[in-house]
């Protein structure tokens, strides 16, 4: 916790609150605790970005359009800093539904400090401004060139990194295995779903339908005369199966999976190393190697004068020195066995889209007319959303980086739910369009 002075500001500048508070950054929120008010608790999410307009000042910006200012943190701004920009990273990736345990490095992307996360499925990059979620279906090759990582990223001018000093490599590296591996858990997937497929039929569908990308119905169905049909019966819930029907009578239609949560297996079996043979043996000095005869003449009998001294002790160390009670006892050869190890392994039987907890979302888009139909295919819950929307490509993409929350991807114009008149209001929904 840090005290500091602090001023709320309106999003037209004012000041509407001022004065001293404790501020603690943590549990998924900024804390302002006021002397003699009522605690402010503002979620890292609502935290739109973190300024230093002036020295020893922080400018927190709202995603209302407001902000709140800290200054005379003293010592303490350097940690506030920190916790905020893990804070802000922390929550940008649960929003974005980011998968697996993250590799962080610190560079210069796009110009501005940031921290870049890279997780099992994207990229995730956070600074002073909103994150920014990078997928690794939309994403790749990497270059890199004098220092300076170059990510290549579909709809948008390539991700340029510096200043990662010895990590460039490192980072480059990752990437590239993490692109990889992506690609290898989309085949993986594909093929445990359609078993029927032939080896190279999957291996073109999968470099479609890799990971959160909407894939047209007359591609897949380019692969194989039946694809779109056998995805959309295996992967969509028995209530769904009219939905996809519909969409594909009257809309242009995309089907996709995104991976949810991770099937990577930590190692396993590993134990610490220790030397079995040598034992603490604190008070117990008293032994025949560590006892010297009486008399230095026997000890300095290997040599003329003080240059003996170290072949003596080196042979004392080897267990062959002599003194007056005897030879001294070679040391037991050092147990140097380790426990056996299972590297870490992704469990790709653990990627299913069917069950009560799905690992893998089915989904499809419809375009029609300036506006696009998202539709889940393997879950309940989720109503058939509407976009003002004209290129489900993009679309697609803005979901993606939004975590396929609908809410924050786009315009919604309409969301359908799934009961005894969803047909009703998507054939007028239909109709309608020009």
């Amino acid at each position: 916790m840090s005290a500091a002075q602090y001023r709320i500001l309106s999003p037209d500048g004012h000041s509407r609150e001022d004065g001293r508070a404790d501020v603690q950054a943590g549990d998924g929120s900024l804390v302002l605790a006021p002397d003699g008010e009522s605690v402010l608790r503002i979620p890292f999410g609502q935290i739109a970005s973190v300024t230093e307009p002036a020295p020893y000042t922080i400018l927190l910006g709202l995603a209302d359009g407001g902000a709140i200012e800290l200054s005379r943190l003293g010592v303490m701004r350097t940690q506030l800093l920190a916790e905020l920009a893990d804070g802000r990273a922390d929550g940008a990736a649960a929003a974005a539904r980011a998968v697996g345990q993250p590799e962080t490095f610190s560079g210069i992307a796009a110009a501005v400090p940031a921290e870049l996360r890279v997780y099992e499925d994207c990229l995730l990059i956070t600074g002073d401004g909103a994150a920014e979620r990078i997928s690794f279906s939309f994403a790749g090759p990497v270059a890199v060139r004098e220092h300076v990582l170059t990510l290549e990223v579909a709809g948008r001018e390539p991700l340029v990194v510096s200043r990662l000093g010895s990590r460039t490599s490192e980072l480059a590296g990752l990437l590239t295995e993490r692109l990889r591996e992506a690609r290898g858990r989309t085949s993986a997937f594909l093929a445990s779903l359609l078993p029927g497929l032939d080896p190279m039929a999957v291996r073109e569908a999968a470099g479609l339908l890799r990971d959160g990308v909407a894939v047209p119905a007359a591609d897949l169905d380019r692969i194989h005369p039946d694809l779109t049909h056998s995805l959309a019966m295996v992967a969509a819930l028995p209530d769904r199966r009219d939905a996809v029907t519909a969409l594909a009578r009257n809309t242009e239609l995309a089907i996709g999976f995104r991976q949810l949560s991770s099937v990577r297996r930590p190692a396993v079996g590993v134990e610490p190393w220790h030397d079995h043979a040598v034992t603490p043996h604190i008070g117990q000095h008293e032994t025949d190697g560590g006892a010297f005869a009486p008399g230095l003449a026997l000890a300095f009998g290997y040599g003329d004068g003080y240059g003996a001294f170290g072949s003596y002790w080196a042979f004392r160390a080897l267990g062959a020195g002599m003194n007056g009670r005897g030879p001294r006892p070679m040391a037991t050869r050092p147990d140097v066995t380790r426990g056996l190890l299972t590297p870490a392994t992704e469990d790709l039987s653990a990627l299913t889209v069917t069950g009560q907890d799905p690992t893998v979302l089915a989904f499809a888009l419809g375009r029609q007319a300036g506006q696009v139909v998202y539709e889940v295919l393997n879950l309940p819950d989720p109503p058939t959303v509407v976009f003002a929307a004209a290129d489900p490509a993009a679309l697609n993409r803005a979901l993606d980086g939004a975590g396929f929350r609908p809410g924050a991807a786009g315009t919604v114009t309409a969301e359908i739910p799934h009961d005894d008149h969803w047909a009703e209001r998507m054939g007028s929904l239909f109709r309608s369009a020009p």
